[in-house]
């Protein structure tokens, strides 16, 4: 997948995996994540847009900013790292204006973290699924 079409595939897949991970984690009925909480559930898709446009257009700047300046030595964990960043950048953009304040709010630091490994792990599938399994195969 090269060019606009690849670039349009991989942010579609993004924002639909992201979504779901948005959708599914906090819901109370399920016994997940209490303290993630949306105004409406109809929020989760906004969310997941916020967050997959944060994530393209930051995601790979960030990584390898921060592996370049702690000399790789915590690089298994960046990705943790760089998504709670982008977690918190997500969260304090639906907190920025007084109309959108409750929209999208984490009450618990154990609910962002979770957060944050459920985010990673889409991530990786993301990553394994668009772009080194097809240049591997």
């Amino acid at each position: 997948m090269h060019g606009a079409t690849g670039l349009a595939i991989g942010f579609g897949v993004r924002l639909v995996m992201f979504t779901v991970v948005f959708w599914l984690a906090p819901q109370p009925k399920k016994g997940r994540l209490e303290a993630v909480r949306f105004k409406s559930k109809w929020l989760a898709p906004l969310v997941g847009l916020v967050f997959a446009l944060l994530d393209i257009a930051l995601y790979w700047v960030l990584t390898h900013g921060f592996d370049l300046a702690t000399f790789g030595a915590i690089s298994f964990v960046m990705p943790l790292i760089v998504n709670g960043l982008l977690l918190f950048a997500t969260v304090k953009l639906f907190a920025w204006r007084e109309q959108m304040r409750g929209w999208f709010t984490i009450d618990s630091v154990v609910a962002g973290l979770w957060m944050v490994v459920f985010l990673t792990v889409v991530q990786g599938l993301c990553w394994l699924g668009l772009d080194y399994l097809p240049n591997h195969l």
